[in-house]
């Protein structure tokens, strides 16, 4: 059913049993009974849900598919059922004695296949309540960067019950809230014996465009201004990429960069000063606002000649929940005059020239770290793409807002270019598909170095501004 607009006209020469309602005449078709007031009503909602941040571009008719999907299953248990029947449509179990349950409807030892959540039990997950005992005293906490030991364990949970995992399922390289189908029995000690598992299906990033020369992109996390260490480093950087230092050929390079990304932390983090009063009185200021000015001078000499996008980090002033709005214009009166200096969320998701960037500024590969036993930034981000989550352990140990219906860190199609800012390392490889490059950042103030790369042919390069500039 349709209004009269002349492009539907073909529908009947395709096949399709077409009816119209004038609508110059009345809204609702005297002899047919046809009317647009159904489908008017349900791209209204449509509409209505997609507002806001955090979509994807091409994805339109994924957001529509899952809007349906909720619309039909309105609960939580419908719509864990209605998940199970299409796993078990799209992939049969391999032999007719394995079959998909959930948790409740698994009975005996017999070997099934489950889907849920995973939950990590952690001794030394920080928790409130164990900061405070029954006498209402502080327990004193150890002061630790990691919280995993040997006898963590894992536990699978969907919308009913929990249950204890063991066997092939190593807890120390999986945390909480990943998304997972394991294939196992239950044991007479009630543990579910895991013999093998998967996670969630990701597409594939889209055919990399054939460009006819070589551009580059710049990426940059750290800077840590306020520190008076990473000044000079900082503005040979500026004068590199303008162009005002190097030889020739380094000079000819960079005259070919098209953006810059900088990966949060751009300020440092704030010592507290011993002698400094508790409360800031009329005539004190936080050295943030220095900091911020810092920034602003040298974002202006730098959008002169290359297109800069700059995401928030922990340490900058933006919200500290996940995701990071931008970093507010006001701060930089004179680098936002320039149409080139863009503002951008964290985690940053954009396409440069046909290529999809996506990345964060490290909180999350750093919290995983902390809470698993996989170190290397690269193995992290590999991890998370095979998860098909960027931070599945928000908001349990990573801040984040509470999402009810959607949640924006969800890898729905792999991009090209995966990054993480603020690495412990310096880092790059093909991820074990070859389809997605994973760079782990450093951090500047530390290692004066970024990494710039050729969107042609994903060859990542690390530039080391002093032997560069010597």
């Amino acid at each position: 059913m349709s209004d009269c607009r002349s492009s539907y006209e073909c529908l009947s020469d395709e096949g399709f049993v077409h009816l119209a309602v004038n609508h110059s005449l009345h809204f609702v078709g005297p002899d047919t009974g046809a009317h647009t007031n159904s489908i008017e009503s349900t791209w209204s909602a449509i509409k209505r849900n997609l507002q806001g941040t955090n979509h994807v571009k091409g994805q339109f008719d994924s957001y529509v598919a899952t809007y349906m999907w909720k619309r039909k299953h309105s609960t939580a248990q419908s719509r864990m059922e209605s998940l199970l029947d299409m796993i078990k449509e799209v992939y049969p179990p391999r032999s007719p004695s394995v079959t998909v349950k959930r948790l409740c409807d698994v009975t005996g030892s017999e070997r099934v296949v489950v889907v849920g959540t995973i939950f990590k039990h952690m001794e030394l997950h920080p928790s409130i309540l164990k900061e405070i005992s029954e006498e209402h005293n502080l327990i004193p906490q150890p002061v630790t960067e990691e919280y995993t030991q040997e006898d963590d364990f894992l536990m699978l949970e969907d919308d009913l019950q929990r249950v204890v995992l063991c066997g092939s399922i190593d807890p120390q390289i999986h945390v909480t809230g990943i998304n997972i189908a394991v294939l196992g029995y239950t044991e007479e000690s009630g543990k579910f014996f895991v013999e093998d598992y998967c996670y969630s299906y990701v597409d594939e990033p889209d055919i990399l465009p054939s460009l006819s020369m070589d551009k580059y992109v710049l990426l940059i996390s750290g800077f840590g201004l306020g520190k008076a260490d990473g000044m000079f480093p900082l503005q040979l950087l500026i004068d590199l990429i303008t162009g005002q230092v190097g030889d020739s050929q380094t000079q000819y390079k960079f005259s070919q960069l098209v953006r810059v990304i900088i990966a949060g932390n751009s300020i440092g983090k704030e010592d507290p000063d011993p002698f400094k009063s508790r409360f800031l009185t009329r005539k004190s200021k936080s050295a943030t606002v220095d900091s911020i000015r810092m920034l602003d001078d040298f974002m202006s000499q730098l959008v002169t000649s290359v297109a800069v996008d700059i995401m928030p980090g922990e340490f900058d002033p933006a919200n500290h929940l996940l995701p990071q709005q931008p970093l507010h214009p006001c701060m930089f009166p004179k680098s936002s005059k320039y149409s080139t200096f863009h503002v951008v969320t964290n985690p940053y998701d954009a396409t440069i020239d046909g290529v999809r960037f996506l990345g964060t500024s490290g909180q999350n590969v750093k919290t995983i770290s902390a809470y698993s036993k996989i170190s290397d930034p690269l193995d992290t981000l590999q991890k998370t793409l095979d998860w098909a989550h960027i931070a599945p352990i928000a908001p349990d140990s990573l801040n984040s807002y509470p999402y009810k219906d959607e949640d924006p860190f969800i890898l729905s199609q792999y991009p090209h270019v995966y990054f993480c800012g603020n690495a412990s390392t310096m880092g790059y490889r093909f991820s074990e598909n070859k389809s997605v490059l994973m760079v782990a950042i450093p951090v500047f103030l530390k290692t004066f170095s970024a990494v710039m790369l050729n969107l042609r042919t994903l060859e990542a390069q690390p530039i080391f501004v002093c032997d560069v500039v010597s």
